[in-house]
């Protein structure tokens, strides 16, 4: 696990504290140049009401290096099925300091970054023809790379235990530098909110358990 940070004071994009947590880990730098480029987790903390404490942030998850050869939904499913067959440490395992933070930080949310690539149906023809394809289920492996007009972005799709969801893109220009984040639909759906919603229910769970919360 890395350092907390607060998302206080970050837009919500519409979606109260669960927006500004992915705001935030969209944002939120690499800890180092030659940090791997795969995918990134954040847990988010306290995002729903009546929080324990009122300070709504997140940590980055600590994902294997190897995570970046694998695709992100093999990942995410690999992840699950880890932090479920994980075993809870025995009682006395944390003392009364951890306990203390954890019943003060509870896991509401996750979120997960990755790279992808934004086109506009509105815009272009095959970017339009790909959409139509997508939302009948046609959609294969890499037409989205291959759509004319189709921009590298950073994508950051969040997720909290009431099933609460949001999507934030922020597109890459051709200097390299990602624009503000943007929210895009209104209610995302698929596998990778499912494996997302199966990470953060077991991530809650264990979390519950290891600390007798």
């Amino acid at each position: 696990m890395r350092m907390f940070r607060s998302a206080e004071g970050m837009p919500d994009h519409g979606c109260g504290a669960l927006g500004r947590v992915a705001h935030g880990a969209l944002t939120a730098p690499r800890d180092s140049q030659d940090a791997p480029s795969g995918p990134r987790l954040f847990l988010g903390y306290n995002t729903l009401p009546e929080p324990p404490f009122p300070l709504a942030g997140f940590i980055e998850y600590d994902l294997d290096s190897r995570a970046a050869e694998h695709d992100l939904s093999a990942v995410l499913r690999l992840l699950a099925e880890s932090l479920r067959a994980q075993p809870v440490p025995p009682e006395g395992t944390y003392d009364d300091g951890h306990r203390r933070n954890a019943a003060v930080m509870r896991v509401d949310a996750m979120v997960v970054v990755f790279s992808g690539r934004a086109f506009s149906p509105d815009r272009s023809p095959p970017a339009r023809a790909l959409w139509e394809n997508m939302v009948e289920g046609y959609y294969r492996e890499g037409d989205a790379a291959a759509c004319t007009g189709a921009r590298e972005a950073l994508v950051g799709l969040g997720m909290d235990r009431s099933d609460g969801r949001v999507i934030l893109l922020a597109e890459r220009s051709p200097t390299g530098e990602h624009a503000a984040p943007e929210r895009v639909g209104q209610d995302p759906a698929g596998v990778l909110c499912d494996l997302l919603g199966e990470v953060l229910d077991a991530q809650y769970r264990w979390t519950r358990a290891a600390f007798g919360l």
